[in-house]
This record gives C-alpha cells, sequence and structure tokens, in this order.
C-alpha cells in the first residue's frame, strides 16, 4: 500500500541568511519527513536515491525519496520490523522482522515483497557482504548469526555468538563481520569464509551498535549502558581508547568520506558529532525524538535520524567544517567545504593561494582541490555577496623514519617495537609489510606498535602513513 508523497517540514534552529550575504558557517536545520508508527531502522540504497526505515509499530517499511526528502511509499512486511540493510546494487533489501522470525526480501524497483526468509528466532540485525554473495542476519532468539544466500534468499549456516546479539557488520573484503553481544558486554569477530569465531572482544557496557571507519582500522561501538563509544583497533581487536559524555548513546554512522562520526543519544534527544581524527566530540545537533538509527548519504553530505517517538526521520546536513581538515604540503587533496550562502562562488582560497580547483555543489556545499602550502591556513570562499571565512586547513608535512627499536624479534609476534622519527603526530597506520597497523603516537618523534606474527624469518619493510603522506622505510626482521 502507497502513502500519497508528504511535504517536508522544515525546523530552522537558527535564522537564514539571504543569499546576498557573504558565505559563513553552516548553521543546521532539521527537514522533518513522517513515516509510520515506532520506528527504529534506517538503511540508505548505494545509489542514494532512497532510504528504507522500518515501523516497528506498523508492520511496515517506509520509503523515502531523498531528491524530493518525501515518503514515496509504504511496504508492508511481517510483525515488528526492526533492522534493515540494502544490499550493494540498491535492487533489494533484507527487513528482519523480530515479532514473528522471518525476514523479508523487499524488492526495490517494485516496493513489494516477493520473498520472505522463515525460521530465523527473532531476527533484529542484519547486514550485506559488499561483495554481495551473502548476508548476515542476527537471531537474538538463539544468540547466533545467519548465514543467508542471497540469490536463493535461503539460510545457509547459523554461527554461535555471545547473548543476546544485536547488530553485525561486515567488513570492506567481506571477509569478516562484527557482531554486538548486549547480553555479555563483548564483540564476537568472525572469519566469513569458515562461518566461525575468530575471537571475542571484552570491556564494552551494553554494546549496541558498531560502525567501520572508511580504512577498516578502528571499529566503532556504542556503549548504550556506559554514556560512551568504545573504539576498537581492528589490527589488534582490543579496545584502544574510549569516547565519554554521550547520554545513553543508541546508534552510531561514520560518514563514508571519514569526517565525521554520528552518534544517537537518547538521553538527550539529540546527534552528537564526533572527530575520528581526534577522537573527541565536535558538535551537538539537537531537536530529535527519542533518535534510533541513522544513516549518512553515500556522498557525505546528509545524516537521516530514525525519531522512535516522533514517527518521523529528520534529515540534516553535514555541519560546517572543511573534510578532510589535513593534507600534504604539495597539495592535491580534494576538501569538502560546508558552509552558507556559496551560490555563485568565483573563488576558494587556502590562505593567499587559490584552490587549483572547485565546484559549487549547492548552496551549502562546495568541494575543491587544495594547492601546495604549509602549515595553518584559513579557508576563504567569494560570492558576489561577499568572502567569508569557513574553516582551517592544516598542511602536513610527509613523516620521515630514523630508526626501529628493536629492529628485529620473534616470527611470533607480540612485541612492542619504537618507531622514531619527524612529523609523527598525525600518524594513522604503520604498515609492517601487508599488515596494516594502528600505531599509539608517544611523541611527533616516536609512535609505537606491536609487531603481528609472521609465517617465519625474513626481512619486512615498515612504512607510516600520515596525513602529509606516506614515509619513507625502513626494515624490521622476523627471527
Amino acid at each position: 500500500m502507497s502513502l500519497p508523497a508528504s511535504p517536508p517540514q522544515e525546523t530552522t534552529l537558527a535564522s537564514r541568511t539571504s543569499s546576498t550575504e557573504p558565505p559563513a558557517p553552516y548553521t543546521v536545520p532539521l527537514t522533518q519527513i513522517p513515516v509510520g508508527h515506532g520506528p527504529i531502522g534506517i538503511a540508505m540504497a548505494p545509489d542514494s536515491t532512497h532510504a528504507y526505515v522500518t515501523n516497528f509499530g506498523s508492520g511496515t517499511v517506509s520509503v523515502i525519496n531523498t531528491p524530493t526528502k518525501t515518503t514515496a511509499a509504504t511496504v508492508p512486511t511481517g510483525a515488528g520490523p526492526w533492522g534493515i540493510a540494502v544490499s550493494p546494487d540498491s535492487t533489494r533489501a533484507y527487513v528482519a522482522n523480530f515479532g514473528d522470525n522471518t525476514v523479508s526480501v523487499l524488492d526495490t524497483t517494485t516496493n513489494t515483497v516477493p520473498d520472505t526468509i522463515p525460521g530465523i528466532t527473532s531476527p533484529i540485525g542484519v547486514a550485506f557482504a559488499p561483495n554481495g554473495r551473502f548476508a548476515y542476519v542476527v537471531s537474538q532468539g538463539t544468540n547466533a548469526v545467519v548465514r543467508i544466500d542471497t540469490t536463493t534468499h535461503t539460510a545457509l549456516a547459523t554461527v554461535p555468538v555471545g547473548t543476546r546479539p544485536y547488530n553485525v557488520l561486515i567488513t570492506p573484503d567481506s571477509t569478516r563481520a562484527y557482531v554486538t553481544n548486549f547480553g555479555e558486554d563483548t564483540v564476537s569477530v568472525i572469519d566469513t569464509t569458515t562461518d566461525t569465531v575468530l575471537t571475542t572482544i571484552p570491556g564494552f557496557n551494553l554494546p549496541r551498535a558498531l560502525a567501520l571507519t572508511p580504512n577498516g582500522l578502528r571499529l566503532y561501538v556504542t556503549d548504550y549502558g556506559g554514556n560512551t563509544v568504545s573504539v576498537v583497533s581492528t589490527s589488534s581487536n582490543s579496545i584502544t581508547h574510549t569516547i565519554s559524555g554521550l547520554s545513553i548513546p543508541f546508534y552510531v554512522a561514520i560518514a563514508p568520506n571519514g569526517g565525521y562520526a554520528y552518534v544517537s543519544v537518547d538521553g538527550t534527544s539529540a546527534v552528537q558529532v564526533l572527530n575520528p581524527a581526534t577522537g573527541t566530540v565536535t558538535a551537538t545537533v539537537p531537536g530529535f525524538n527519542v533518535p534510533n538509527w541513522l544513516a549518512v548519504t553515500p556522498d557525505s553530505r546528509f545524516v537521516y535520524v530514525v525519531n522512535n517517538g516522533g514517527d518521523s526521520v529528520s534529515m540534516f546536513r553535514s555541519p560546517r567544517g572543511i573534510v578532510p581538515g589535513q593534507g600534504p604540503i604539495g597539495g592535491g587533496t580534494t576538501v569538502t567545504i560546508t558552509g552558507q550562502n556559496l551560490t555563485g562562488a568565483t573563488a576558494v582560497t587556502f590562505g593567499s593561494r587559490a584552490a587549483r580547483n572547485f565546484t559549487v555543489l549547492d548552496d551549502n556545499t562546495i568541494t575543491a582541490e587544495t594547492p601546495a602550502g604549509t602549515g595553518a591556513v584559513q579557508v576563504t570562499v567569494t560570492t558576489p555577496g561577499g568572502t567569508g571565512v569557513l574553516g582551517h586547513f592544516y598542511y602536513i608535512p610527509p613523516p620521515r623514519l630514523t630508526s626501529l627499536m628493536p629492529s628485529s624479534g620473534p616470527a611470533e609476534g607480540g612485541n612492542i617495537v619504537g618507531i622514531s622519527g619527524i612529523y609523527l603526530s598525525t600518524a594513522t597506520e604503520v604498515r609492517l609489510g601487508t599488515t596494516r597497523l594502528i600505531p599509539t603516537v608517544d611523541s611527533d618523534s616516536q609512535i609505537t606498535v606491536t609487531a603481528p606474527a609472521e609465517p617465519g624469518p625474513g626481512n619486512i619493510p615498515v612504512q607510516v602513513i600520515t596525513p602529509g603522506g606516506p614515509s619513507d622505510t625502513l626494515t624490521y626482521t622476523y627471527t
């Protein structure tokens, strides 16, 4: 059954300025889109054209037309739909019907349910593998994850996990999956080639949702009972640090460009914006009504938030700023500039130098390529209304390495390796051969990593990656 398109209702949190005024930092308005009763989950189609919302209380999925920001259709599903995921080719969605132990297969072309997968007890979370060949459905009633063949829509295997699992995420290379176990404060790590649990990560507090950074090195997990987000190193499968100050965090999503992470917090009915580079809360967007799941569009420009208490979805643009905010001194970084009154821009400058090129996407968004530069510079945009400062960009020199301490170690790994050099304070990863590791930054001249295991003796190149680019290499010897 289809619903008539509903016009969006916009609540402005700060007054808009006219297009004749100079560019300015962006103030976040919310666009409200009515959906069904008791909405919980949302999934964005990879082609960006639609978002799909599970209405737990209505037994339906609302289909949002993202260009018009209206509800285009309502699709009946099973009872109590909770989790939802859209296939990589955007042709179908899987809907976990918690209330009747089924998964609805939604055809996104016709907005119908041509098939239903039965026999999954209390399904709640669902994820497609990025390669499209399979999906995992969390069966909370059996403390397991069920592997689904996405061609035949049949169950192939069951993987036991922890107690009261909630959500599942599959890595970009489709080889690993992570499952939050709400009932035992752990996250299960699954080898998807064997459908077995590789390891279990402890130390959470009622873990619920999870999201992966674009480079795959960090996993963000909401601690619903701890008012924190735990950050996990996917190379060591351990918690590296926590981000505090989040009142009852429910769900987390990370923008595809890696610029921001968004956390819905039930305690204040807000969305808090995290900077993954610094691990800090940089902004708070208020005005929601029991926010649950959220989703970021593939271009990272818009965030959709489910209002469980308001039977609606709120949409807002990515907050003001320059993303990414760091890059190499040689220039060539493509950045997204978010602000207001950007239509008709005639110039974008980084310090005293003009951008190599720029494109005005709309009144709030410009993409630009950085020129060469040094240090911290202001980013300005000039329009017929004047010139405004939209943020800062930081030029990072490339790291240089001088020594490893120790420079050798056993093939079984496990020893701490200190890497010395200069310009290391912004290091995002260390590569030991083909293994990618998250370093601990001790200072601008030293970082440390734990050496992974290797099949046998040999020499391995070591390289450090920062926003300034890759370093030269040193050699680590496995004995």
